[in-house]
């Protein structure tokens, strides 16, 4: 831990929450026994090696004061002495979460650019009545101009209780941060409370990596429901969720028969593909359909940059091709969908000479989205099970779909958000 005397002179660290976990690594925040009833999730090995999580709902552990503590990697137990009043949300998954639990006023900042932020988040909100997502007047800890640093400084002024970033992504090359500046901002503001590298159970900077666990992303949201002591709105959600996927996998196809997909980000004539079939939660709105990937045998195109040009795609032969984070957007996405599909190539492609090129969505995904996305690539990969999807629109809003094809009900899930539930 960092010494209670820091650059900023803040003489200890913020009464309402503090850290509870165990000092390893180099005064590194690890924290990462698991103890019996630490409200820590259990690992399990896969027949490669790696870890995965477990699938079960993390309870805070509490104390006859009214104080509780929360466990989660790398970060270890943290300990709040009451429910935090104010959250910096980084990623869309924790933003999203804590507006589906209830606490979308506690917001103080988020991650990067406002609009495409937004836009991300709106596409999926606007269908439910009476909810909403006031991100407008939030602060943003990413410098203008330069997205990928951080304003150490605003952290100090936002003045947050509880940080949900990963404080093993600061210490990566992608923030650079020393573990002093991790640790001041711990004492002196609020705790970290996030585990970025389960979104592809990817590694962590190696100070982190022998302990560090990986969460589905249920079990995420279920650790920041812990957090903000929102453990029923969880579990109603969850249950709303686990509906969906039953149901999704009840009237699949036999495996042979399901469409290839490609998932890829477009740019000029250019494709950069992502591998859906990998690990962690940012593909969770696509792993219950267990599509193949349409591109995992297939060499790329035109460069070395792992990239396809129409050609690739050509051999590839994908019956479905999405655009990642397509519906944040907008029209920028219709306009690339028409230069796509009228390509004097595109009629060789499979998906595009059946117009199956649609927008998919973001896999950094709180509670809300994940329903929605979970909805929207049933119908694109099943049309004829699910229902056919009506198609991007106007792009600001996620289409209307009439009831009887509605895979979740939207008033449900609007009386959870709202307390009406």
């Amino acid at each position: 831990m960092a010494n209670d005397e820091t650059e900023h002179g803040e003489p200890t660290r913020r009464d309402c929450v503090k850290y509870g976990g165990a000092v390893v690594g180099g005064g590194l925040l690890a924290g990462c026994s698991s103890q019996p009833g630490s409200g820590s999730t259990p690992t399990r090995t896969d027949a490669a090696g790696a870890s995965t999580a477990t699938e079960t709902d993390t309870e805070p552990v509490s104390s006859e004061d009214g104080s509780y503590s929360v466990t989660m990697s790398p970060v270890g137990e943290v300990e709040f002495d009451q429910v935090p009043t104010s959250l910096l949300t980084y990623y869309p998954i924790s933003a999203g979460t804590a507006v589906a639990l209830g606490h979308g006023d506690s917001i103080t900042a988020i991650g990067y650019d406002k609009e495409l932020f937004g836009n991300t988040v709106d596409y999926y909100y606007d269908s439910l009545d009476g909810v909403a997502f006031q991100w407008e007047d939030l602060g943003r800890v990413t410098r203008s101009g330069s997205p990928g640093s951080l304003d150490r400084e605003l952290f100090y002024e936002l003045d947050s209780d509880v940080h949900f970033l990963d404080p093993a992504l600061l210490r990566s090359s992608s923030f650079g941060w020393s573990q002093r500046e991790v640790e001041s901002i711990a004492s002196d503001v609020g705790p970290w409370f996030g585990n970025y590298y389960s979104r592809t159970n990817g590694q962590p900077p190696e100070a982190y990596r022998e302990q560090y666990e990986y969460y589905s992303l249920w079990e995420y949201i279920g650790n920041i429901a812990a957090v903000l002591r929102e453990e029923e709105r969880y579990r109603a959600l969850k249950g709303l969720r686990d509906n969906v996927v039953d149901r999704i996998r009840a009237d699949l196809p036999p495996e042979s028969e399901r469409p290839s997909l490609a998932v890829v980000a477009y740019t000029g004539g250019t494709f950069w593909p992502y591998d859906f079939t990998q690990d962690g939660y940012l593909w969770e709105h696509v792993r219950p359909f267990g599509v193949k990937n349409a591109l995992s045998e297939t060499a790329g195109g035109p460069g070395d940059d792992g990239s396809y040009d129409y050609e690739g795609l050509i051999e590839a032969q994908p019956d479905v091709v999405v655009r990642y984070w397509g519906t944040a957007l907008g029209e920028s996405f219709i306009e690339n969908r028409s230069t796509v599909l009228n390509d004097p190539l595109a009629e060789e492609v499979p998906a595009f000479r059946n117009g199956r090129y649609h927008a998919s969505g973001h896999g950094m995904q709180g509670p809300v989205m994940n329903l929605f996305q979970l909805e929207m690539t049933a119908k694109q990969l099943f049309p004829e099970r699910f229902g056919e999807w009506p198609g991007f629109g106007a792009g600001e809003s996620y289409p209307d779909i009439p009831a009887e094809e509605q895979l979740f009900d939207r008033e449900a899930v609007a009386d959870i958000i709202t307390g009406d539930g």
